[in-house]
């Protein structure tokens, strides 16, 4: 009974970690104010926020939290969804300026080949 338990809960896990979805774009700094963003101020976290395209930002909503990776996958950080990026195309997406210093491009104005994990 238990090794049909564990292997039960063996395929309920490898299931969650193939559902992941993993995106990659540029990533572009901005910096509005935490009050204009689409979702609001409540949304933004210590580390900051993202802003989607609208057709992400239907699919994932305000507040869907996604962990960014730099393109040699050596930094991280996890912010939500907090905006939308208009004039986005696919998967690029904008953060404010302290998300691109945490992927190790303090004073970029962008970072190609951007991944993020939701």
């Amino acid at each position: 009974m238990f090794s049909h338990l564990l292997a039960l809960a063996l395929l309920s896990l490898t299931s969650l970690v193939a559902a992941q979805i993993v995106k990659t774009g540029t990533l572009t700094s901005y910096g509005p104010q935490a009050t204009n963003l689409y979702c609001g101020a409540s949304c933004v976290n210590n580390d900051g926020w993202i802003a989607v395209t609208q057709a992400n930002i239907n699919t994932y909503p305000c507040g869907t939290v996604v962990r960014l990776w730099d393109p040699t996958r050596t930094d991280t950080v996890v912010v939500p969804i907090c905006d939308v990026y208009v004039g986005g195309t696919a998967d690029n997406i904008e953060a404010n300026p302290h998300v691109l210093a945490v992927l190790g491009a303090p004073g970029a104005a962008s970072i190609a080949g951007v991944e993020w994990d939701i």
